[in-house]
């Protein structure tokens, strides 16, 4: 399979050789250190695990820091020692020339490191490895990470999603090995949530006081586990709400909810109690409405009942999956104390340890189960 550069040098009938690079000094770099270069510019090579991949090695590189580079729209990575985002080319070549290996998506700064010949660890996304890996290593070599395309082929296009296929164990591991640094990572990925990377806050209504670190931002209400008018009024006054209900309420209260954006009805019959006037008044207020059927509703005479509404069937307990530990960005508040899950919270346990039961079997999707090997 042709790499891209033969295919150029084929159609402009010139040779391959080595690149000419330049550079430009920059100061108040660590004394060592290794690079990585997180892009966003296109889907297909946004990976959304760096923070774990730095988490996994961090306990092994002793002195070593973390520097990174890349252009000034990309995303500051959770972790790293130092952020050099939008310097020239030049000073971000002088960079990568210093450091003890590089890591990052199959971009520019790793063809540099390879000019360089920098240990390197390329993730491959939308190409196969033999089409764009680094050409350039001599003495030392470049690991080539890629999705399995052995059923499914890359799709070439900016926007593949397929990268974050890539399990940051496997990452992880490479960096310590071009590190020659002789540990093995004790950490295998059993399944990663669709929802795992969105920052989620969840709050049970039954205590007193707000946070100023969510002053318009956007919260979920847990209604369904507690209800307290004057708690959730207070939060909709205060942060941007999505409110989760078994109930209507007094429509006239709306008008002291201004920041309600939007309503989860999680509808336990499928008979209408007075609930059509109340998402009427929601539809006719712009709030959004998703009318969720719980379990023993039939959720296709809901539909029927209300078809010009959104109408979701709850999530169904699947297979119980065996893993013992995860990671969670979700934020569950209950009586002011702050879990990692709906689950932890129950459970009052505020540790990593996944446990299978009805709650973190409805939360799956915004939960990275692992194991520790």
């Amino acid at each position: 399979m042709s790499h891209i550069a033969e295919v150029y040098a084929k159609d402009l009938g010139v040779k391959i050789s080595d690149p000419v690079i330049t550079e430009h000094f920059f100061p108040g770099l660590p004394k060592e250190y290794i690079t990585i270069h997180s892009s966003n510019k296109m889907p297909a090579s946004n990976y959304l695990h760096w923070d774990i991949v730095i988490d996994l090695v961090k306990p092994f590189l002793g002195a070593l820091k973390i520097v990174q580079v890349g252009g000034p729209d990309d995303k500051a990575v959770r972790g790293i020692d130092l952020n050099t985002l939008g310097v020239s080319y030049k000073q971000m070549n002088y960079i990568i020339k210093k450091s003890k290996t590089h890591f990052g998506c199959d971009s520019l700064p790793g063809h540099v490191a390879s000019s360089y010949d920098i240990p390197a660890i390329i993730l491959h996304f939308n190409l196969y490895a033999e089409n764009s890996k680094p050409l350039w290593h001599k003495k030392n070599k470049c690991i080539s990470i890629a999705p399995d395309f052995s059923e499914i082929k890359p799709s070439y296009g900016a926007s593949c999603d397929r990268i974050n296929e890539i399990k940051p164990e496997a990452i992880a591991q490479s960096i310590l090995d071009q590190l020659n640094i002789k540990e093995k990572i004790k950490f295998k990925t059993i399944r990663i949530g669709k929802s795992f990377n969105n920052d989620v806050v969840e709050i049970v209504p039954n205590f007193k006081g707000i946070s100023e670190e969510l002053k318009d931002k956007p919260i979920n209400i847990r209604g369904d586990l507690h209800w307290d008018l004057e708690n959730i009024i207070t939060w909709c006054q205060f942060s941007f709400v999505n409110l989760y209900t078994t109930s209507t309420f007094d429509l006239e209260l709306l008008k002291y909810m201004p920041n309600l954006k939007q309503v989860i009805f999680k509808c336990q019959e499928a008979e209408d109690t007075g609930k059509s006037k109340f998402f009427k008044e929601l539809k006719k207020r712009k709030i959004n409405l998703i009318i969720e059927a719980q379990d023993g509703v039939d959720v296709n005479k809901l539909r029927l009942e209300y078809f010009d509404y959104n109408v979701l069937e709850e999530n169904k307990p699947g297979k119980e999956i065996k893993a013992s530990k995860f990671l969670s960005r979700k934020r569950f508040v209950n009586n002011a104390e702050v879990f990692n899950s709906e689950s932890s919270a129950k459970r009052l346990d505020k540790s990593n340890n996944f446990i299978y039961d009805e709650a973190s079997s409805k939360e799956l999707e915004s939960l990275y189960l692992y194991e520790e090997k």
